[in-house]
This record gives C-alpha cells, structure tokens and sequence, in this order.
C-alpha cells in the first residue's frame, strides 16, 4: 500500500504582544517547505509590533485570526476548531521547530499506530544555552508533565473524541489534556529525535505556584483511572512529589494556624524551647519566620561535623549529642533524613523531645490548601 505523504498537519501558534520572538517561530515553519501543512496563527489582539511581523509573512500563513480570547488555551481551541489536517502540532511565539520535523512526524505516523506522536526538546536559557529534555517513562504522566508540549502532535479525531483543551486552568491546561487523553488509553508514541527548542524564562513565583497547585489537582483528579493495584503507590508518588513543595509554601506564607499550632505545642513550654535539626536553608529561614512571631529556636544541630561550633544567626550549631537533655520541641528540616534522623534521636533516650519532621508540616500545609 503507496504510503500517503500527503498527509496534511496543522500547524497552531498563539501568540499575544510577542514582537520579540514570534519571527523565529514563524520562520521555524515556513522554512519547511512543506506543500501539505497548514499555518494557523492566532493572536489575542496585540497591541505591539506583533501583526506587523505576521502579516510580513501573509502570503505562507493560511489562516491569520486577530481578537480578544480567554487566555492561551482559549486561543489554543479557537486554533484547533479552524485546523483541516489530520495531524494538528501546536508551537507557541516563544519557540521553534527542528528542520525537518514535519516530515519526521508524518513518517512516524504513517508507520505506526500512534494518536499522538511526542520526542525530545531543547529548554533555551535567556542567555541563548540549550538543555536537552529527553522524556523517559510515559507512566510520569500520572504526576507529572512528561510530554514536551512543543513536540506533541495529535490527530485530530483525538481532539473531537476526548475535547479541547480546559479553560479551568490557567497554566496547566495542557497536562490535564495528555493525561485525560493517556487515561483514556490513547496511544503515544515516544520519538527519539529533537523537534522544537522551548525558550525559558519570564514564569513569576506566582505562576510557578499555580502551575503547581493546578498540576497536583489533576494528578489526583485522574487518580481513580489508574490500575486498582497502582493507585496506593501513585497516591503516595504524588504526596512525597510535592511535599517539599507545600513546605517551601509554608516557609514563604507563614500562616496564621502554623503558629498557633506551634503555641498549642508549646503549652508546657516557653517559646524559647524549639530547637532545629538541619542547619541548611530551611534550617534558616524557619529560624527567621519563628523569631519573627516571637518563637525563638535556643538550638541548631546538625549531623556535619564541619559546621559545629559555627554561628548561624545568633545561636551556635552542636552536635546532636546537646539534644541529651534538650526539653521542648525538635523540628527536623534536613531533606531526604527525616527517618534516619527520627531513628538517631530515639536512640539519645530523652522522653522530653517533640519530634516535628518537615514532612508533617508540609502535609498540615496541603490539608489546608486541598481539605478533604
């Protein structure tokens, strides 16, 4: 059977105000000289230079639309809703595409039984140096963004089987498609070349922290469509995933209920009987945050004999050897040492320690943040 090279893709950028990037993206695709894809653009009205740069190269795009949206994902849809080929590839103004993708990508899908077709991208820093991501294990979908959204291209009966992307996120809308779609039982199809080039930068801490609060939402969402005998070693994959997470939030926030907590503890105690287990990063800050509120950490240890006799803040580091007659609350915030650390107390045999792991306070956050 004559294989049909004519296969058309479709191609989608969206794009708002992107006069600094969307020339490279555009060129990515036109420099092809593919006669069997289709350029859609999409722009969300832009107020730059942004369609001055597209309609310089009118005469290779087949549909330009220029209007209010809902957002990238909206505009994303809008695309798809207009796409006519059977595959539909989406690059935004920020990327680019490999030579010779679209013919690599329309082999692999005429050789093979796949809905979807993904492979390997470059993350570009700001100062021009690429990272190569490589995806591993499908099965990361299930807590993770595994696929390299630039070099995701779909069939389109895909789309009108299982919908378009949801405008219930705002960032991450894309992995709650890949795996409504893996969990459906689509089938992916890994690609082991370079296809696009993601630039980074520009994702505030706001962002990333949505991003992440989305991510865990539909990680849990979809839950229930992994294998019975998989979904209790997936629930706790996803837990310790973002624990450290919910405790870097809990640093950062500072939350009204952790300190009143922290007093409920202390009801047989003066403030000053908290000590710190891990002197690193999270060892200082939780000294900054309680020392604001009136909770001032009297010990630091630390199992790193080069840092004892040092001073962090205004309190001198010791070996865990001074918590012999320590009477009073021990948080521990050494990473990945929780239970060896919980194990090495234990064996000083001092009944008047509270343990608290960082791991605790980390799940108290998220039960707040995702009750029930």
């Amino acid at each position: 059977m004559e294989k049909q090279m004519d296969m058309k893709i479709s191609i989608i950028t969206v794009c708002l105000n992107s006069e600094a990037t969307i020339e490279q993206t555009i060129k990515s695709v036109l420099v092809q000289k593919d006669e069997h894809v289709e350029y859609i653009i999409v722009d969300g009205n832009s107020m730059d230079g942004t369609r001055k740069i597209v309609d310089k190269y009118r005469e290779g795009i087949d549909v330009i639309v220029s209007e209010p949206d809902q957002g990238i994902y909206d505009a994303m849809n809008k695309g798809i809703s207009l796409a006519k080929g059977e595959i539909i590839g989406i690059i935004n103004s920020d990327d680019w595409y490999e030579p010779g993708t679209f013919k690599t990508i329309r082999e692999t899908f005429l050789n093979s039984s796949a809905d979807i077709v993904y492979g390997k991208m470059n993350l570009v820093s700001e100062n021009g140096s690429p990272e190569l991501l490589v995806p591993t294990d499908i099965e990361k979908l299930r807590y993770e963004m595994e696929i390299p959204h630039s070099t995701a291209f779909v069939r389109k009966d895909i789309y009108e089987k299982f919908g378009l992307f949801s405008l219930d996120y705002k960032i991450a809308a894309d992995y709650d498609l890949m795996l409504r779609y893996y969990s459906e039982g689509v089938k992916f199809v890994f690609l082991n070349e370079l296809l696009a080039n993601f630039r980074m930068g520009g994702v505030s801490n706001q962002q990333s922290k949505v991003c992440a609060y989305e991510t865990i939402s539909i990680s849990k969402k979809y839950l229930p469509y992994c294998p019975s005998d998989k979904r209790a070693d997936l629930e706790k994959i996803i837990d310790n995933k973002w624990k450290p997470f919910f405790f870097r939030q809990l640093l950062d926030e500072a939350p009204d209920w952790f300190f009143d907590g922290i007093k409920n503890k202390l009801h047989r105690y003066s403030k000053s009987q908290i000590s710190i287990f891990g002197a690193g990063t999270w060892g200082m800050d939780m000294f900054k945050l309680l020392s604001g509120e009136g909770f001032s950490p009297s010990l630091f240890v630390d199992n790193n004999k080069n840092l004892w006799e040092k001073s962090k803040e205004t309190i001198r580091i010791s070996s865990p050897d001074s918590l012999r007659t320590f009477d009073g609350i021990l948080l521990i915030l050494a990473k990945g040492f929780s239970e060896e650390i919980l194990l090495q107390v234990k064996g000083l045999d001092n009944p008047m320690l509270i343990c608290i792991t960082w791991e605790e306070l980390a799940d108290e956050f998220k039960d707040h943040v995702f009750p029930g």
